[in-house]
């Protein structure tokens, strides 16, 4: 909107109403801070060498690890290997089996080969939403 503004009887200014336009440059800002992707930022850490021999790995017994390799048929589950899809199908489903047994929710983590041919993940993929289990997680390594 433009208002006419009378100073003195010889000049009139005609000066915008600057309102609208401040208030969708300060929704743009807002929208952008809050969407902006930041990196987060991680601390060293160095820890003490003394305690070291007493140290004991964490052991998550409802973790179920899927390795993926680039070869035809060779699966991995765990720490086993496996050279035929109907018997690492076979080892998979006993395993979720007794975890959902024992009533623990399993975490499924999926590793594999880079060089992975992408037929065999979009299978496991499949394999695993036949099964009604939707959340797995994807471990990658940065090039």
């Amino acid at each position: 909107m433009i208002r006419v503004n009378h100073y003195s009887a010889k000049n009139s200014f005609f000066l915008p109403d600057m309102t609208a336009l401040l208030d969708v440059i300060f929704i743009l800002l807002v929208f952008l801070l809050l969407t902006a992707n930041t990196v987060p930022k991680v601390l060293q850490v160095d820890l003490p060498q003394q305690g070291k021999s007493q140290a004991v790995a964490l052991e998550l017994s409802d973790q179920v690890s899927i390795t993926v390799f680039s070869e035809e048929n060779r699966w991995g589950l765990g720490s086993e290997e496996y050279v035929n899809w109907l018997v690492f199908e076979i080892a998979l489903n006993e395993k979720l089996r007794l975890l959902q047994a024992a009533q623990k929710d399993p975490q499924i983590i999926i590793a594999g080969d880079k060089q992975a041919p992408l037929e065999k993940v979009m299978q496991l993929f499949s394999w695993l939403q036949g099964n009604d289990l939707s959340v797995a997680q994807v471990m990658m390594s940065p090039e």
